[in-house]
C-alpha cells in the first residue's frame, strides 16, 4: 500500500483536536475498569448515579496483510457519574487473521536499501556494517563477519524512556516513537565526567575505577545530551487542608518552588538527606486517604528533583520505530475512528522533543491539625523539624533556625513527634514516600530503611536508571 501523508495525518490532527476537548472526560481513557455489578451506595438527597454505558462493537475491520490482525472498536457512550456502575473492558479489540492479500509495503527507497520486514529505507553504507539497521536483520544477511566499528555499545542511560511518546490526555507514555536503538552507522559518544568513581569488587576484593561507563554511545534521533556534573535538587513544599486538595495538586503538579538545593555527593561526603526517623507508621500510600476523613487531617508534601542529564531529541529526519512505522503505513487512507483512536492510544497524542532526566523523591506528612493546635504548632514548624530530620532546612518567614543533622525526635512535641515517639502525642500521622527513578533495590532499600546510606545509593543509581521529570513534546503529526 502507498502512503498519503496528507490524507493520514489530517485525520490524526482531527481526532487529536477531538479528544482534547474531551480530555476532562472518562473517553480519554482506553481501558474501562471496573465491575458491571459494581455500585456504591448512595447518600440520601445526592444525585441519581448514572451508569457507565458502551456502545456495541462495531464491525471488525479487513485482515492488515503485514500484521495479520484485524480490528474492532466501541465508544464511550455514557461514563459513570454520581457512583454509578462503572463499565469493565476496552475500547479497542484485536485478533489474530488469515489475510487474503500478500504483504506488500510500497515505500520506494530510491537506490537506498529497504527493509524487508517494515520497509524502513537506510543508506547503502550500512548495509554489511555488523550493526542491525533493520530489525529483521536483512540489512546483515548474506554478508561476511562483519563487526561494527564503535567500541562503545552501552547507549546513553534513559533512551529507551525518552523515545517514547506520550498521551496528553491520559499523561501516560505510551510506545516507542523513535527508535532507541538506531544509530545510523555512526559512534558519537558521550563523555561521564563522574567515571573515576571508585567501585568495589567484592569478588575480587579490589577497587577500580568504573572505565565501562566513561563514554556511552549517542543513538542517532539524540541530537543533544549532556550528563550533569552535580545532581543537584530542587524542593517544592505546600500544605493541604485535606485530601481532595492534595490529589488535586499531584495531579496538576503546582506546588510552589521554594528555590534551593540539597547535592548528592560521594561517599566520602555527608549526605544532605538524613531519614533518622523512629515513627512506627511510616509505610503510607496514596491509596488509603479513605481513612482519614474522619479527621481533621492536613497534608504537608515535599518534593525533590535529582537531575542527572538532559537531552534534545533531534527534529528532522528522525527514524521512527520499526512497529511505529509499520502501524502508520497499515493505518487505512480513510479515516476510520476505532483504527486511528487504537493508534493515538497505542503511541500517545505528541512525543519528547527535550528535557531532563533523573530522579524523584517525595514525601507527604499526614498531619493532624487538632494536636497542632492544641500544642500551638503551626504546620512551617512541623516542616522544617521534619525537614531537618532528613536534612532540609526550609526558608520560611518565621525564623526556625534547625541544625540539618538534628534527630527527627529531640524536635519534640512541637516539631509533631514526642521524646519518646509515641504516636497517641504526634502530629504526624503519617508519612507517605513516592520514589521515581533509580534501580530496584535502592528503591526498596530507600523506602524501607530511610537512611542516609539508602538515599546515597538511590541517588547515585539514577545515572543509569533514570526516569524523565520535566520534559517538552511536540504533536506526533510533526514526525
Amino acid at each position: 500500500m502507498k502512503i498519503h501523508p496528507n490524507n493520514i495525518l489530517f485525520p490524526i490532527i482531527f481526532l487529536i483536536a477531538y479528544l482534547l476537548l474531551c480530555q476532562n472526560t472518562d473517553a480519554a481513557e482506553s481501558k474501562i475498569t471496573g465491575l458491571p455489578s459494581q455500585r456504591s451506595r448512595r447518600q440520601a438527597g445526592g444525585p441519581i448515579p448514572i451508569d457507565c454505558h458502551l456502545s456495541t462493537w462495531s464491525q471488525w475491520t479487513k485482515c492488515f496483510p503485514c500484521q495479520e490482525k484485524r480490528f474492532r472498536s466501541r465508544q464511550l457512550v455514557q461514563p459513570a457519574k454520581y457512583k454509578g456502575r462503572m463499565c469493565n473492558g476496552n475500547l479497542w479489540d484485536r485478533e489474530t487473521c488469515d489475510p487474503t492479500e500478500p504483504c506488500v509495503v510500497d515505500q520506494s527507497c530510491g537506490n537506498d536499501f529497504q527493509c524487508q520486514e517494515t520497509g524502513r529505507c537506510i543508506k547503502r553504507h550500512l548495509v554489511c556494517n555488523g550493526e542491525l539497521d533493520c530489525r529483521d536483520g536483512s540489512d546483515e544477511d548474506g554478508c561476511d563477519d562483519a563487526e561494527s566499528t564503535c567500541d562503545y555499545p552501552d547507549p546513553v542511560p534513559g533512551i529507551e524512556l525518552v523515545s517514547r511518546g506520550f498521551n496528553i490526555l491520559t499523561q501516560k507514555p505510551a510506545l516507542l516513537v523513535y527508535d532507541p536503538k538506531y544509530f545510523g552507522g555512526r559512534c558519537e559518544t558521550v563523555y561521564n565526567g563522574e567515571w573515576r568513581e571508585l567501585k568495589y569488587d567484592s569478588t575480587c576484593e579490589h577497587l577500580y575505577y568504573g572505565e565501562d561507563e566513561k563514554y556511552f554511545r549517542k543513538s542517532y534521533n539524540v541530537h543533544f545530551y549532556q550528563f550533569l556534573a552535580q545532581a543537584d535538587t530542587g524542593v517544592s513544599s505546600e500544605f493541604y487542608d485535606d485530601s481532595a486538595d492534595l490529589l488535586r495538586a499531584i495531579k496538576k503538579d503546582t506546588s510552589r518552588n521554594v528555590g534551593f538545593t540539597v547535592g548528592i555527593g560521594p561517599a566520602s561526603i555527608p549526605v544532605s538527606l538524613e531519614l533518622g526517623l523512629t515513627l512506627s507508621k511510616a509505610q503510607g500510600t496514596l491509596n488509603n486517604f479513605t481513612q482519614y476523613k474522619e479527621k481533621n487531617i492536613g497534608f504537608i508534601r515535599a518534593k525533590t528533583k535529582v537531575q542527572t542529564a538532559r537531552f534534545k531529541m533531534r527534529r528532522d529526519n528522525i527514524y521512527l520505530d520499526e512497529d511505529m512505522l509499520e502501524s502508520l503505513i497499515e493505518l487505512p487512507e480513510e479515516y476510520n475512528y476505532g483504527m486511528y483512536s487504537r493508534f493515538i492510544d497505542d503511541y500517545g497524542t505528541h512525543f519528547i522533543t527535550s528535557g531532563t532526566i533523573g530522579g524523584i523523591f517525595e514525601y507527604i506528612l499526614v498531619v493532624n491539625k487538632d494536636k497542632m493546635m492544641s500544642s500551638e504548632v503551626k504546620k512551617d514548624y512541623v516542616n522544617s523539624c521534619f525537614g531537618a530530620s532528613i536534612g532540609l532546612s526550609f526558608p520560611f518567614q518565621e525564623t526556625l533556625e534547625i541544625d540539618a543533622k538534628v534527630n527527627f525526635n529531640q524536635c519534640g512535641t512541637k516539631g509533631g513527634m514526642s521524646e519518646d515517639g509515641s504516636e497517641n502525642k504526634s502530629a504526624i500521622e503519617d508519612i507517605i514516600p513516592r520514589v521515581e527513578g533509580g534501580d530496584a533495590s535502592s528503591i526498596a532499600r530507600i523506602l524501607e530503611n530511610r537512611s542516609s546510606i539508602a538515599y546515597r545509593y538511590w541517588g547515585r543509581s539514577l545515572k543509569l536508571n533514570p526516569t524523565i521529570i520535566d520534559f517538552e513534546v511536540s504533536l506526533c503529526f510533526h514526525v
